[in-house]
């Protein structure tokens, strides 16, 4: 089936002047630098990074050369404010195992009589002056409506503004500098951080013609070199690495089908066992640390071009510099263009070179085969047999010499007229468990049939069927033109009826979208709004579902809320999060056996219990029906099917979260031209949607982390996880300190903790100080906290002789739940640490009162 111009990959003419980015350009507390590479933050001397850190995945997409990879800068990630690694394309997230080097982009084609190639990895292709950040969620200032994804991520560049770099990329054929190709590029990369959507990042690369005359045969090329593996230092080592192209995966299930993917992939070519086994966790082995790299990655693009036209193709090539010789050695195919091309040297001649190798429409085998192929073969001449069984094992066991494989993965070719654009969209995507067998790297290099069988591609092939079908949705006509794709009709139970067998049962399963990008995922609902306030030795939670409950999921475009979780820990990181209280709608999953498939097939969507008492039971209202009698091993029997129930999800409401308003009107039942101010909360919210929770026995001293998330019942006949929004995003800190009234008669005593301070007592372990901060030495996290503050007042801190060693500040907002409490880090106003002694301090509320204290320190 062609799709034609339906696909995305199109080219338009634009008589109107891009944009500058600049006008789009909306960070707020950050300054504007011209740079695509770095932001500055609000602290001197230091840079935020473009990176994406929502997912497991951590890809760097902060330059128009590359992604991913490995960089020498790390610092804090400009969207959440976390640490980055210094592995751009970490899998999974804070492992510290680098999955490839940069994903570099090469830009081919034929300029009048001029064949010229731009390079993003000799950095021909430069930044210009504009990017942006926006999010579908409100996190740091950064939402906006149109935006895609909860991390957009769009940087530009072109290969005409800055002064070539001649040093690299001299072309001694022609004699001359490096010439542009004369593009304009503009990159957005889109992630999530849902369950199905975790393993990868999308990219929609536009590539604009700003030459006056036209590129013809324009040919896209990624390519990048072995490089996957943990490391505690800069790099990667690359030994025993291996590179090659996925080009079909059938997807298993009730209903097979098998689609092209053609995903040059990476991973470390035995996952790194020890003593026979993976290691999962970081590990010290001989003083170092170390743990197994058993996953993958890949990158492909998200049209599947084998449907688009008879001339764009698919092209994969890669070549060896092998040896202290540092001799080329790469596939040729008896028929093959490259059968001329120059074999004694690491690199490519000249731009026609560069070009050809990406133009040349051929399929390498895989590297693992190139000790395999025979002097007889049919399609391949005979390999130099040198480094054919190095070559194979990924450099395994080589000790000497540079020792790399090059891969190039490209499509083409296409036509851009002048000020055209050329769209194309691409994908990043890593998966679980590779390898499953410590012992497989031994197949190599003598048996890659034996080492394929033993090698798992189903997770990441999962995960790319989740990035294309989020790039183009299945079954969804985008342009309203009555095409919604591709689907199959799978049949799962028919019956015998004169002598022929009658379909009873069927599904129809959309594999395909129309062509027309839609850039749509499927997410949990919105997370409820929440405020904390403080009581005596506990926290109140109030959340209100207003949108939480009544929005359409964009991508199923159904209400499925199904409940809250509220989390809390004494640190705002993930694994320091616990479900404190939950709120679940009671629903069950109805499962159906199918005879064709000999299994349950589970329908799309939780039915409530009432809804199945009125199918199944008396009458609607009939209490002693319980769905959950019926079970696999004892089912229903509704004529000749077989029909039981599971609760969906846990069907557990915490009875702690209760109603604020349990006599409210739901909206959903009223037209809004009826709604009345007493619908409303004094905020502008439903009260039938208004929820409160307190957390109680709780320490006054410490500050605690709390986060309310909402989550829908999922797509189990699709495969779709329950999401969930983020329980670290938008997560707020409070202190269990009663807030008292700010009249002088009424206000507590100031006071100080710890008091005496110890050096010795070594709160740092006990988690009174410096948690979430592994990174940060001792020094640097000590505090003394002072408590029962009001909102605003002015703390001073001075020595037995009267010196003034500290001036803080206090100014949080009344409804701030942390506005009792001040932390101060120890430091003089001379920036220096404070010595042992005696201190006194005063604090000066707004009013004009003042309250005096001490507190000792002992270092």
């Amino acid at each position: 089936m062609v799709l034609g111009k339906k696909l995305n990959l199109l080219v338009c003419i634009f008589s109107t002047v891009l944009l500058s980015f600049s006008t789009t350009f909306s960070f707020e507390n950050q300054t504007n630098k011209t740079s695509s590479t770095a932001l500055a933050t609000d602290i001197p001397g230091e840079y935020c990074a473009l990176v994406h850190t929502l997912g497991k995945l951590v890809l760097s997409a902060e330059s128009v050369e590359n992604f991913g990879g490995l960089t020498g800068f790390a610092g804090a990630d400009c969207f959440t404010g976390e640490n980055v690694p210094y592995f751009r394309s970490e899998y999974p997230k804070g492992s510290r195992i680098g999955m490839s080097h940069p994903i570099s982009t090469w830009y081919g084609g034929i300029v009048g009589s001029d064949t010229l190639v731009t390079q993003g990895n000799y950095y021909e292709l430069s930044p210009s002056d504009g990017y942006y950040i926006k999010s579908n969620i409100n996190i740091n200032g950064f939402y906006a409506e149109d935006a895609v994804s909860e991390l957009d991520i769009n940087v530009q560049g072109q290969d005409t503004s800055r002064v070539q770099n001649d040093h690299y990329r001299y072309n001694w054929y022609d004699i001359r500098p490096h010439k542009p190709l004369g593009i304009e590029t503009s990159r957005t990369s889109y992630s999530w951080s849902y369950d199905y959507t975790d393993d990868f990042v999308l990219f929609d690369l536009e590539i604009k013609n700003i030459n006056s005359k036209p590129i013809e045969d324009f040919i896209f090329t990624m390519t990048t070199y072995d490089g996957s593996g943990y490391s505690s230092l800069l790099d990667v080592d690359s030994k025993g690495d291996l590179i090659g192209l996925l080009q079909d995966y059938t997807y298993d299930g009730n209903c097979p089908v098998t689609e092209k993917l053609n995903m040059m992939w990476f991973a470390d070519g035995d996952g790194d066992p020890f003593e026979g086994r993976f290691l999962e966790n970081l590990t010290t082995v001989n003083d170092e640390n170390f743990r197994s790299a058993t996953d993958i990655a890949g990158v492909f693009h998200l049209t599947d071009y084998s449907n688009f036209s008879e001339d764009v193709r698919t092209s994969y090539n890669w070549w060896a510099s092998a040896g202290i010789e540092n001799k080329m050695i790469m596939p040729i195919a008896r028929a093959s263009a490259k059968q001329s091309y120059p074999t004694t040297t690491a690199h490519p001649f000249q731009d026609v070179n560069y070009y050809l190798l990406s133009a040349n429409g051929e399929i390498d085998y895989d590297q693992t085969y190139t000790a395999s192929i025979t002097p007889f073969d049919p399609i391949w001449n005979y390999p130099p047999q040198t480094h054919a069984a190095d070559i194979s094992d990924g450099f395994s066991s080589t000790p000497l010499g540079w020792k790399h494989t090059h891969h190039l993965v490209s499509v083409g070719p296409f036509d851009i007229p002048p000020g055209g654009i050329l769209k194309i969209p691409l994908a990043y995507v890593a998966g679980e468990d590779f390898h499953v067998l410590p012992s497989n790297g031994d197949n190599l290099p003598n048996n890659p049939d034996a080492y394929y069988s033993n090698v798992d591609f189903s997770n990441i092939a999962e995960n790319a069927k989740w990035a294309r079908w989020i790039y183009d949705n299945p079954g969804v006509d985008t342009d309203g033109d009555g095409d919604s794709g591709l689907y199959k009709v799978c049949v799962l139970d028919s019956q015998l009826v004169d002598d022929a067998w009658v379909v009873s049962s069927a599904d129809t399963f959309w594999y395909q979208g129309d062509g027309v990008p839609d850039w749509r995922a499927a997410g949990p609902p919105p997370a409820p709004y929440f405020w904390l306030s403080s009581t005596e030795r506990g926290i109140k939670v109030r959340l209100n579902g207003s949108k939480s409950e009544t929005e359409k999921d964009l991508f199923t475009q159904l209400v499925d809320f199904e409940g809250y979780n509220i989390y809390f820990g004494r640190d705002e990181r993930e694994a320091s999060l616990s479900i404190v209280a939950s709120y679940d709608y009671e629903n069950f999953d109805k499962f159906v056996y199918q005879k064709k498939v000999n299994t349950y097939i589970v329908e799309d969507l939780p039915l409530t219990l009432e809804t199945i008492r009125c199918a199944y039971a008396n009458d609607c209202y009939d209490e002693s029906f319980d769905p959950l009698q019926f079970t696999r091993s004892h089912p229903m029997f509704i004529g000749d099917s077989l029909i039981f129930f599971r609760k969906h999800s846990y069907n557990v409401s915490d009875n702690t979260i209760k109603k604020v308003f349990p006599n409210a009107r739901d909206p959903r039942l009223v037209h809004i031209d009826s709604l009345v101010d007493d619908d409303y909360t004094d905020d502008g919210f439903y009260k039938f949607f208004e929820y409160e929770f307190e957390i109680k026995n709780l320490l006054p001293t410490v500050s605690y982390w709390i986060n309310v998330t909402a989550f829908d019942f999922g797509s189990p006949k699709s495969g779709l996880p329950a999401l969930e929004s983020s329980n670290t995003l938008n997560i707020q800190e409070a202190y269990p300190l009663v807030d008292a009234d700010e009249s002088a008669d009424t206000r507590k005593q100031v006071y100080v903790y710890p008091n005496p301070y110890r050096i010795d007592a070594e709160y740092r372990k006990s988690g009174f100080e410096g948690r979430a901060e592994d990174d940060r030495p001792d020094y640097r996290v000590r505090a003394l906290n002072f408590s029962n503050l009001p909102p605003q007042c002015e703390i001073k801190i001075f020595s037995i002789d009267g010196d003034l060693i500290r001036h803080l500040s206090h100014d949080y907002t009344f409804s701030d739940p942390t506005h009792r409490h001040h932390k101060w880090d120890l430091i003089s106003r001379n920036t220096q640490m404070i010595v042992s002694g005696l201190y006194y301090w005063t604090v000066e509320f707004p009013d004009g009162e003042v309250q005096v204290g001490k507190f000792v320190v002992i270092m």
